[in-house]
């Protein structure tokens, strides 16, 4: 347990990586049970019946969302805020400091993200977001076409396959949230995409059934991992007062452009090569480019707590 605990055993800020790396795992096990549902409910009742199992655990979300308390920072603005407007209304003077600060969390968050100390690391987090969603959105579309129209597998042998998948990809995101924690979150994302990098060219080349396994499983632990240290930089790139914000626009732009705009480069990519393995290989290409992005132009907030990130 040593290795988990933060040095001295007070610093949970030195603990995030780890933290975050093990809440994204969890959408690991969400894959294996995914990979269950495609292999024991869906072939033998239907895909109307796979789909009334993840409503019904979608529910929770509801009891997390109802239960879960507010960003202690958050109470803490809206009592500055508070105090503040008590001050004006009794006719007192505010402090050169908190009119500034006043001035600052007036502005709509947006604009904040374009302030001219602040652009960059919006781009940069956009950058990384956008390499993410082309990632996911290229493997999560073709997977499971892929085996079963060039490699002919059933409904069922790609269930089992996405069970373990899912289940080894959670070793990713663990070692991940380790080493973003005791190295920086930039040799983590190195880690991560070269290793997933290097598996998925193998698996696309792959000639056999045993190949396509291993290799498959193998590029899961990195394909996956990176997730860990992406979710990291982009919610401590911002400010915690527009920490929401920066998500939001970030994550936004990523899904409109990795799931609804590059679908259809990687569709009329597959339509004239006639074959899923040159989308595959966009993968390992987007991860170079995300690794020299990370490189280029990202900070390393490692060992920070939230609240001291500033502008």
């Amino acid at each position: 347990m040593g290795a988990w605990l933060p040095a001295g055993g007070g610093n949970l800020a030195s603990l995030r990586g780890r933290v975050i790396g093990i809440n994204r795992g969890t959408w690991c096990f969400g894959a294996a049970l995914a990979g269950a549902i495609a292999t024991w409910i869906f072939t033998d009742y239907g895909w109307r019946v796979a789909f009334v199992i993840p409503a019904v655990v979608a529910l929770i979300a509801i009891y997390v969302r109802a239960k879960c308390p507010e960003s202690p920072y958050w109470v803490r603005n809206q009592d500055r805020k508070g105090r503040i407007k008590a001050t004006r209304d009794a006719g007192g003077t505010i402090s050169s400091e908190d009119q500034e600060w006043l001035e600052k969390t007036a502005k709509i968050p947006p604009r904040q993200l374009f302030m001219p100390d602040m652009w960059r690391n919006t781009a940069a987090a956009t950058f990384v977001a956008c390499c993410s969603t082309v990632i996911y959105g290229t493997v999560g579309g073709w997977m499971p076409l892929y085996p079963a129209k060039e490699r002919g597998w059933s409904a069922s042998a790609y269930g089992s396959f996405y069970i373990w998948w899912g289940l080894i990809g959670f070793l990713g995101l663990l070692t991940s949230g380790l080493i973003s924690d005791r190295f920086g979150r930039r040799p983590s994302f190195y880690v991560m995409l070269a290793e997933g990098a290097i598996f998925l060219t193998l698996w696309v080349y792959a000639e056999t059934n045993t190949e396509l396994w291993v290799y498959g499983l193998l590029w899961s632990i990195g394909f996956l991992g990176f997730r860990g240290p992406s979710t990291i930089l982009t919610a401590e790139i911002c400010p915690t007062h527009i920490r929401g914000a920066g998500n939001r626009f970030t994550w936004a732009t990523a899904w409109l452009a990795g799931f609804v705009l590059w679908p259809f480069v990687t569709v009329a990519l597959t339509e004239r090569t006639g074959s899923f393995a040159a989308s595959f290989l966009i993968v390992p290409v987007a991860m170079v480019l995300m690794g020299a992005g990370i490189w280029l132009f990202t900070p390393d907030h490692a060992g920070k707590d939230l609240d001291s990130i500033t502008i």
